[in-house]
């Protein structure tokens, strides 16, 4: 990166591209929950590889942030910090402080698309839920 401004707008520009996708998957992971509630086994597998499509678009933006951080020098542990909402580090630019509420909101609908998982992968799988206790 040519500059700090440069580098914050890339970063800033696939977080907002990961949120984008997350939002999807979201969706995708409550049309799911529909699906199976109908029992409707055809839209459940079309979901399924929707939402898997999605879920390694977001892995690759993901790894585009990863790279851009890791050319960061210093700033490394900032973006790290802002990423995962945090405001340890007071964001002070525009991109800075977008990148923070971005990242919390992002934080936040991976939490509901978790939510949901569960009460979906309990029905399905019952005692054999991947969310039980071991």
């Amino acid at each position: 990166m040519e500059n700090r401004e440069e580098l914050l707008t890339e970063i800033l520009k696939r977080v907002q591209r990961n949120y984008v996708h997350m939002a999807e998957i979201e969706r995708i992971t409550k049309d799911l929950g529909d699906a199976l509630s109908r029992n409707d086994q055809e839209s459940a597998q079309l979901l399924i590889r929707m939402r898997q499509d999605e879920m390694e678009r977001t892995d690759e933006v993901k790894y585009e942030i990863h790279l851009l951080i890791q050319t960061s020098g210093d700033e490394r542990e900032k973006l790290l910090s802002w990423l995962k909402g945090e405001e340890k580090f007071p964001p002070e630019t525009f991109e800075e402080k977008k990148i923070v509420e971005l990242s919390g909101q992002l934080m936040q609908a991976v939490k509901r698309t978790i939510n949901v998982d569960k009460v979906i992968n309990s029905r399905v799988a019952g005692e054999k839920s991947y969310y039980q206790p071991a």
